[in-house]
């Protein structure tokens, strides 16, 4: 009798225990069952492209949808940090290297159990790892790509001088430069060395004024010490007297570059699709920056992902970020983007095991060779901020002027100096 009481308790328990695990099957379990949506902004890659890497990550991750919307950069950072603070920006965001101070109170940290800062040391290139942490040394965001400055050049106008290879240094680009410039005899400049020296007619004028100063170690910061001075003085000698290889009755230094009366040129990679498209015919290659001495010293522009510190679905926000970190699909992402109209290679890759792969090829090599020296500051062309790059671009743009038109340099960048110090004041940038 006591063994059937036994039997009939064990059986009792047994099945209310399946009746317990039952009802749970019905329940959402952890954030994995979760339905999660989050918004996506990005600029430059279209919706074909990153569509295609979101139905990827949707395969393992059915409860997460992903919406990627392709935004104007056009008052993008005023529209992106309006949102936010309105509760209608999106989860997930690009924005600039230079924006991290800019956008401290929008960016929320990266989860170290999610990516580790040893991981990111060790993986990325240097220049990753010190721009995209915040003032409490905590990531913020991780890069979609890396980029900055090529010396593009001319190679039919490079033969038919004799000159074989490019300049390495800043002495031979100006001795180059000098024998490639070909005057009317009016003495106007009909082909022209290199667009330097002005900042009217130089597109990307400010990274390339901006590195020249951190080659030469000025401060760039507070200008007013003679480094500064040097590097603006030689800066304008490119655009000024008899000599000049450039001056401001030129076009723009892109649309000269084009029309094959530009012998160098300085610009970012994006700028290689833009060219080869608009003049398929031209013979032009692409070397990395002039330096100074052996301290190689570079210059890095380059987008990144963040996650709203505003969203609800910050981990998952950041688990789809580093999904797109991964070697597949960075490659992935790649091989993609370069099918689009108008592309003839994708995002260079930031991982420096990737960037190796292509060392060799002849439109962003140069990029790669050069990234492991990149340095930034927020001098950078083209962000459309209208915050603190566009400001201290234009510091530093009316010392040029200024300059030009026969002050010293040392007076020319006074105001400058006053001016970029209250704007990084302003924007809390270290």
């Amino acid at each position: 009798m006591a063994m059937k009481k036994t039997l009939l308790s064990k059986l009792f328990f047994v099945a209310l225990a399946s009746i317990i695990l039952s009802s749970c099957k019905s329940l959402p379990i952890g954030n994995n069952d979760k339905e999660v949506v989050l918004t996506f902004w990005g600029l430059w890659e279209s919706a074909n492209v990153n569509n295609l890497i979101i139905n990827d990550y949707k395969k393992d991750h059915p409860n997460v949808t992903i919406t990627y919307h392709m935004k104007n950069p056009q008052k993008y950072r005023e529209s992106l940090q309006s949102q936010i603070a309105s509760g209608k920006g999106p989860d997930i965001f690009v924005f600039h290297n230079t924006w991290t101070a800019m956008l401290a109170s929008e960016l929320s940290e990266l989860p170290t159990s999610i990516v580790s800062q040893k991981d990111i040391k060790e993986n990325y290139f240097p220049v990753i790892f010190e721009d995209l942490r915040n003032t409490g040394k905590k990531f913020i965001g991780l890069p979609t790509g890396i980029d900055g400055l090529g010396l593009y050049w001319n190679e039919d106008i490079f033969r038919a001088a004799g000159i074989a290879s490019p300049p390495t240094t800043w002495q031979e680009l100006s001795q180059t430069a000098a024998k490639l410039t070909v005057k009317g005899p009016d003495g106007n400049i009909r082909t022209a060395g290199i667009a330097i020296g002005t900042a009217s007619n130089v597109d990307h004028y400010s990274d390339i004024l901006g590195i020249m100063i951190l080659q030469n170690n000025g401060d760039i910061k507070n200008p007013t010490d003679q480094r500064s001075s040097d590097t603006l003085e030689y800066y304008t000698r490119f655009a000024k007297g008899d000599n000049r290889v450039w001056d401001e009755s030129q076009p723009s230094s892109t649309i000269a570059f084009i029309g094959g009366n530009l012998a160098m040129y300085f610009g970012p990679s994006w700028r290689a699709a833009e060219i080869k498209e608009a003049n398929p015919t031209l013979n032009f290659k692409i070397a990395p920056i002039p330096q100074l001495d052996e301290n190689k010293t570079t210059w890095a522009s380059y987008w990144a992902l963040g996650v709203s510190s505003k969203s609800a679905n910050q981990e998952e926000a950041w688990k789809f970020i580093k999904y797109l970190q991964e070697d597949q699909t960075l490659i992935k992402f790649y091989d993609e983007a370069r099918k689009s109209p108008g592309r003839i290679f994708g995002e260079i890759y930031p991982k420096l095991s990737l960037a190796k792969t292509l060392s060799s090829d002849a439109f962003v090599g140069s990029y790669v060779t050069d990234a492991p020296y990149m340095k930034s500051f927020p001098m950078a062309s083209r962000t459309f901020d209208e915050g603190i790059n566009d400001q201290i671009i234009k510091a530093y743009e009316d010392a040029i002027n200024k300059n030009l038109s026969g002050r010293s340099a040392a007076d020319s960048l006074k105001t400058t100096a006053t001016n970029v110090t209250n704007i990084l004041k302003k924007y809390n940038f270290q």
